[in-house]
């Protein structure tokens, strides 16, 4: 659950910022200075507090793959900032960070400013409860990002998953970053393959509580679930449609293991498929209009597109094992798993327009359901390159990866929060 409570003071728009949005969609890393953030008291709990917010945004900033830490400058007098120092030691840009608390809260206030000129960028504070003091960073790095790309990046995002550490698989929520683990539910059984809806406020998964693979909706506000649909045979691999009104299932109560297209209460609207093979991993494409799905109707499991109302089905892949295909929130590429027939399974991204496609894993054990994160730059996948199945993020180009947490157990299907 998110806690921030933002309130704007001012925003202002030099020159410079807008060569700063040149320079990044140039594909050139802008200098950032972060220097350690001051405090209103100097208690030993908000110096704390402080050093976390600062590593946090800190963090947050690198991991964009947008800007680098400028060299070392003077440190603040009396926050008085020389702007001059910090320009001769490469900066771009400073950021100034101020932090106290009270009554149970913290408060961030987020300053900053282009370098050697000092001209503001912009100024905001942030109010988070004492324990989720780290959502007052994350909000801001959101915030700054938006500020010179136009997108609020992943700093703010989660990612849902199954693990198993409890003895049975069951669906837990995490930072991106790999902080603030917790566990939702407690079917105490196999809970599998989480989708966020739309909204953010509820999760579909599908789980076996019951006996049987059954679809269930996780209500983040009320902490339980409720059954979505429970028809014999398989209820499993459910997507939300862009607006939330409307699930895409696999379903298998008339015999064929089928794709469905159900309501927001779990009622059938229409049968989408009609093959007698396994028609699985369904998803909508941003505009809805379009549905990419996993399918053996052809030998071995290879992806598809179809229209949203099942017609106009279209071939993507072919030859290996594809499997588990995801959209880029653009609509112009997939990502999907593909093995080879050795055991291995490498993370594909395919441009749907030129049909070019490029390899995130290699030769790194069982590399499976990928799905992008809300900005489109990267994949959250789940591997075993180390033993056990463990969840990694890469970015869209394969040259950073990196595992997003030791949790304990194993841990598979992510998805990560729109």
């Amino acid at each position: 659950m998110k806690f921030a409570v933002l309130s704007l003071l001012f925003i202002a728009a030099p020159l410079r910022g807008a060569d700063i949005y040149l320079q990044i969609q140039r594909g050139e890393k802008v200098a950032v200075a972060i220097p350690e953030f001051s405090t209103k008291d100097d208690t030993p709990e908000t110096g704390a507090l402080s050093r976390e917010i600062h590593d946090t945004a800190k963090d947050d900033i690198l991991f964009t793959r947008f800007f680098n830490l400028a060299e070392a400058g003077p440190a603040l007098t009396e926050g008085k900032i020389d702007f001059g120092a910090w320009g001769t030691a490469g900066a771009d840009l400073l950021i100034k960070g101020v932090v106290s608390q009270s009554d149970g809260n913290v408060t961030f206030t987020a300053s900053v400013f282009e370098v050697p000129d000092g001209n503001p960028i912009f100024q905001k504070l942030y109010r988070t409860p004492l324990r989720n003091a780290r959502q007052a960073a994350h909000e801001f790095v959101a915030d700054f990002i938006f500020r010179f790309t136009g997108s609020r990046g992943v700093s703010n995002s989660r990612i849902a998953f199954a693990n198993d550490t409890t003895g049975n698989k069951e669906i837990y929520v995490i930072d991106y970053d790999g902080k603030n683990l917790r566990r939702l539910t407690h079917d105490k059984s196999v809970a599998i393959l989480p989708r966020w809806a739309p909204d953010k406020k509820e999760i579909l998964y599908t789980t076996y509580r019951h006996g049987n693979p059954d679809l269930a909706l996780f209500s983040l506000a009320a902490g339980k679930p409720a059954i979505f649909s429970r028809r014999k045979g398989l209820n499993t691999s459910g997507s939300f449609s862009p607006d939330g009104s409307q699930v895409v299932a696999t379903l298998s109560f008339q015999g064929a293991t089928s794709l469905y297209l159900l309501d927001r209460a779990g009622k059938i609207i229409r049968r989408l498929t009609h093959s007698k093979s396994a028609d699985t991993s369904a998803s909508f494409s941003a505009d809805g209009r379009k549905i990419i799905f996993a399918s053996d109707r052809s030998g071995g499991p290879q992806i598809y597109m179809m229209d949203a109302d099942g017609s106009g089905l279209e071939r993507l892949t072919d030859g290996g094992w594809c499997d588990a295909p995801a959209w880029s929130p653009s609509g112009d590429k997939i990502a999907y798993s593909r093995g080879d027939g050795s055991g291995l399974h490498d993370i594909i991204v395919q441009d749907l327009s030129s049909g070019k496609k490029i390899r995130i894993t290699s030769d790194s054990g069982k590399n499976e359901n990928p799905v992008f994160s809300p900005d489109g730059r990267f994949i959250a996948f789940s591997s075993t390159r180390k033993g056990k199945k463990q969840i990694y993020i890469a970015s869209l180009d394969g040259i950073v990866q990196r595992k997003l947490s030791d949790i304990p157990g194993s841990s598979s299907t992510p998805a990560w929060e729109p």
